[in-house]
């Protein structure tokens, strides 16, 4: 009896250990990411740098991750890396695997590009060759300083221009030359400066008592309602002109009936013209045709000739009646 109960203990204690064992086999298991009957590919790189790379660190492609780094060790030819793949690849001539940089706070992976799919399948059996990276710190930092220097070149240039400009500035001033510096320098022209500051004082204050023209029209409310009343009227007689009232209306009006009236007025005066242009009628006539115009001349003379007459005979003929009168 004794016997079989510390059979029943070691069994025990044997199915606890083995259970204890499995669990920690399979966390083991878990932990590494390895499955067990499950056939990996391998990928061995040799680089001159890793740059930080460590084990666990993952393997991408086109974006995705496809598996881990497995193993780094040094080797006379470089740092080789072991890559173990979860999504089987095939590399083609033309790949390039190299040690980027995942974010500007650091952590490293290891890119993979497959290569142009057109060009022949590579042996992943073979070591395969890494390709130097860029560091994005390195890159980021150099392109900072590279900035830096060229604006302080070109903040030291144009502070450089700056106070040149400023030197020619004072000695300009200095010298007495410009509208500037005679300003500063010249009593006189400081002078009239203040008499003008003087005059335009005197003339906002008599603006402000209501003196003169402007001031009435600021200060004087009667005379702003005569620019109200002014304003109406302008108002009424451009909402009659819009109704069409009186003549200006009218001829502004939609009814074109004054509009034909004028035009037809003009036309005539145009034919009339015309006419007269021509030579028809009495008074085209005494405008075109020579004849006539001879004619008047003629009787112009005479009639001249016929006053310078009566003007000699006027004495005669007076004392004529004087002494026939007498009589």
């Amino acid at each position: 009896m004794k016997f079989k109960k510390q059979v029943a203990i070691e069994a025990t204690v044997g199915i606890f250990a083995f259970a204890i064992i499995a669990v920690l086999f399979a966390l083991t298991t878990y932990l590494s990411e390895e499955m067990l009957f499950r056939k990996y590919t391998y990928l061995d790189v040799v680089f001159e740098s890793v740059s930080g790379l460590r084990v666990g660190d993952e393997v991408n492609a086109r974006g995705v991750v496809i598996g881990k780094v497995k193993g780094l060790w040094l080797e006379p030819d470089g740092v080789h890396v072991q890559a173990r793949l979860d999504v089987p690849v095939e590399l083609r001539e033309g790949y390039r695997i190299e040690v980027a940089t995942g974010s500007v706070l650091g952590g490293r992976y290891l890119s993979v590009d497959l290569g142009d799919p057109a060009a022949p399948r590579l042996s992943l059996d073979a070591p395969l060759r890494g390709s130097a990276s860029a560091e994005l710190m390195d890159t980021a930092t150099k392109t900072v300083q590279d900035i830096q220097a060229a604006l302080n070149d070109g903040v030291l240039a144009d502070l450089k221009a700056a106070m040149a400009q400023i030197r020619k500035i004072t000695e300009s001033l200095g010298e007495g030359n410009g509208t500037l510096s005679r300003l500063l320098n010249d009593d006189q022209l400081y002078g009239d400066v203040q008499q003008i500051a003087a005059n335009v004082r005197t003339i906002s204050d008599a603006i402000a008592k209501g003196e003169g023209t402007i001031g009435k029209l600021v200060m004087d409310d009667e005379v702003y309602g005569q620019l109200q009343q002014v304003a109406a009227n302008l108002g009424d007689i451009s909402g009659r002109l819009a109704k069409g009232e009186g003549t200006m209306g009218r001829l502004l009006s939609e009814d074109d009936q004054v509009y034909r009236d004028l035009a037809a007025t003009v036309a005539q005066v145009r034919t009339l013209a015309e006419s007269v242009g021509r030579g028809e009628g009495t008074l085209g006539k005494l405008l075109a045709d020579e004849g006539v115009y001879r004619e008047f001349q003629a009787l112009l003379r005479e009639g001249r000739a016929t006053v310078d007459d009566m003007r000699e005979t006027s004495p005669v003929t007076t004392f004529t009646s004087i002494f026939f009168g007498a009589f």
